[in-house]
């Protein structure tokens, strides 16, 4: 089978990560990286051998990229991903999908009159404690769910805020909750589904050299009746933890720093969720550790057996809408003081 080649724009920490992670797939090479700053593109092509652009424009027209891997600032994801699309480029692009809805819509909509499939990394989706959690909700091993929990309790020192579009509601399009606490945000509403209303309030506690908010809280009331809460923060040294508990009718199961820390069923002991158990891992401190690429291993695999099957990956552009919308929502419920219904 003929390997997809991939071209990735913007060779910052994550646009590498990203570049390292296709170079080790299956079905897949690294074509080609595209970035403004030369020396980071010199540095993709003493590891992987692929050739550099410094205009991603010119990267587009390369016949030999296939799928465009969007690794900029948010606030450029929308005009380089339709860009792509209109060039026949497949998309995966970094969270968030956008910070405008309206333009999220766009890119949406601008893949699927292309004909290119489109995903977002949302690479929490594919942790293991995840997809059990999922599947056994699924199948009805929970029962009613009842209320969930988003808590991103981070934290970030002024090093990380001198990068100058960090912090900016103009490439960041928020703070901790639309940066840091996206994707347990998506979790949640992964698990739990489309949201009724929300009431929030968002604050600048800490970090008054950045526009945006370091703490963010909100009640979510779910359009299944569930509730649900977030609270995401970046003000909470050293730095703690990120978690998503789900409380149902016939257990509960809290999984925290993507391992499983807690769960108990009434139907009693479960041999796939004790072999999960990992209490102590699930317990050290968050403190900007090495990010672990699995997770994102298996979504690129995803990505590129929906290209080549010709169906949708299992994490779209339409799914990541939702946790762009509810973030969105919680800063207009916060900014109006009143609850707003989606």
């Amino acid at each position: 089978m003929e390997k997809l080649g991939f071209g990735v724009i913007g060779c910052g920490f994550i646009g590498m990560l990203h570049a390292g992670v296709i170079a080790a797939l299956d079905g897949a090479y690294l074509a080609a990286v595209a970035d403004s700053d030369a020396g980071k593109t010199e540095e993709a092509v003493r590891k992987w051998g692929c050739r550099s652009y410094k205009d991603y424009h010119e990267m587009l027209r390369d016949p030999d990229v296939a799928v465009v891997s969007v690794c900029l600032p948010s606030g450029m994801h929308s005009s380089v991903t339709i860009e792509a699309a209109r060039a026949g480029k497949h998309v995966i692009c970094e969270k968030p999908i956008d910070i405008h809805v309206e333009r999220a819509q766009e890119m949406v909509d601008t893949c699927r009159e292309c004909g290119v499939e489109f995903g977002v990394i949302m690479q929490h989706r594919f942790d293991k404690p995840i997809v059990l959690l999922k599947q056994a909700a699924a199948e009805g091993k929970l029962g009613k769910l009842l209320w969930g929990a988003s808590r991103t309790i981070w934290y970030r020192d002024e090093e990380y805020f001198s990068n100058p579009w960090r912090g900016t509601w103009e490439f960041d399009g928020g703070g901790s909750l639309m940066n840091q606490s996206i994707h347990y945000i998506d979790l949640l509403l992964d698990i739990f589904g489309k949201v009724k209303s929300v009431n929030g309030k968002c604050r600048r506690l800490l970090h008054q050299e950045i526009e945006t908010e370091d703490v963010g809280i909100a009640n979510l009331e779910f359009a299944n009746g569930c509730l649900g809460t977030v609270e995401g923060t970046t003000t909470a040294y050293p730095g703690l933890y990120a978690e998503l508990a789900v409380f149902a009718e016939k257990g509960t199961v809290i999984i925290r720093n993507d391992e499983l820390l807690f769960y108990q069923l009434k139907d009693g002991e479960s041999k796939a969720f004790s072999c999960l158990l990992n209490p102590a891992k699930a317990n050290t401190l968050h403190q900007d550790a090495a990010i672990s690429t699995d997770s994102h291993e298996r979504q690129y695999r995803d990505f590129v057996q929906a290209v080549t099957e010709g169906r949708k990956p299992l994490v779209t552009g339409e799914d990541a809408l939702e946790s762009l919308k509810l973030i969105k929502a919680i800063y207009e419920s916060s900014e109006q003081g009143r609850e707003i219904y989606l």
